[in-house]
């Protein structure tokens, strides 16, 4: 459960109840609270009406309506068996085994569906109203040759008129026609949870282009569609990407959703524009060698020295 969660909720329309449970839980996800700092606030503050983190926390759950899909990795995030790679009983990269002795999956990656995050966005009117920065306010104040924002880019500009492609088949509507299609970006991004850097996780992250820049890489409108559990990067982060992949397919084609500002349903649709990060993140999503090559860089033709032993 992530503080964007609880902003949708609580721009939701729900009961007073809701509301009582919603609060505290936000104050704990959007301050980084630790269960122990919140347990004694309770202890310190309630009068005795306030749930526990634990009753809190099924609530909010319940209260989202969808919930993240688990899939068996390796204990080691070489892999996700997803995919081709769903049957598999071993890891192909570092032998080891799916299964526990119960016959549980040894590592549990947890993905965020992006679908039903998108649908419910947009039946918020607050929200929705936001989005209508590509097609309005940004077509408004763009100045020809200037490049202001993402869609000056030459990638965006070449994709406008034509039609959507999804895998070989040719779809009958086009790149961003629609006010409402939306401009994804994605981004992911190692790092170590603990003091030690002997354990990393890799953080998926989805921006959405449609908000004014002010606000598309605020905190709350960030979607963090799952973290590769780690301790180490993974193998392949393809699998851990294809859920992710096999709703933008989805996407493309349209889905249908109730938009808030007209009060209809539409088909809605979203592609994915650019995707970045560092070397190490980049060089991961290309299946490159990465920063300590001979040519750490995909975009210049810099090349690296190689220090004499001293």
């Amino acid at each position: 459960m992530t503080h964007w969660h609880i902003w949708l909720l609580a721009k939701s329309s729900i009961l007073d109840h809701d509301l009582d449970i919603l609060r505290p839980f936000a104050m704990k996800t959007r301050n980084n609270l630790t269960a122990l700092v919140f347990d004694e606030i309770l202890y310190s503050f309630s009068n005795g009406t306030m749930e526990s983190l634990a009753n809190m926390q099924s609530h909010v759950q319940s209260l989202l309506r969808f919930k993240p899909v688990q899939f068996a990795c390796c204990i080691n995030s070489c892999i996700c068996y997803v995919g081709l790679y769903a049957d598999l009983d071993e890891c192909l990269k570092c032998r080891m085994s799916r299964l526990n002795k119960s016959g549980q999956a040894r590592r549990i990656f947890s993905y965020m569906p992006l679908i039903p995050c998108l649908h419910a966005l947009m039946s918020n009117r607050t929200y929705t109203t936001h989005l209508q920065y590509r097609a309005d306010e940004h077509a408004k104040t763009c100045i020809p040759g200037t490049t202001m924002d993402i869609f000056n880019g030459l990638h965006y500009r070449v994709l406008l008129g034509k039609r959507v492609v999804v895998g070989d088949q040719c779809l009958a509507h086009h790149y961003f026609l629609d006010d409402c299609d939306i401009a994804l970006g994605f981004a992911t991004d190692g790092f170590a949870p603990f003091k030690k850097w002997k354990h990393t996780t890799w953080i998926l992250l989805v921006f959405n282009y449609n908000l004014p820049p002010d606000k598309r890489f605020q905190k709350d409108n960030i979607l963090c569609v799952g973290i590769i559990p780690g301790p180490k990067k993974p193998h392949d982060a393809d699998l851990f990407i294809y859920p992710l992949m096999q709703e933008l397919l989805k996407l493309s084609t349209g889905m249908s959703a109730y938009d808030a500002l007209s009060c209809s349903v539409f088909a809605l649709c979203a592609y994915l524009i650019t995707a970045f990060g560092d070397i190490p993140a980049v060089s991961m999503l290309m299946h490159m060698k990465g920063h300590n090559t001979l040519c750490p860089c995909q975009m210049c033709g810099i090349q690296g020295i190689c220090i004499p032993d001293l």
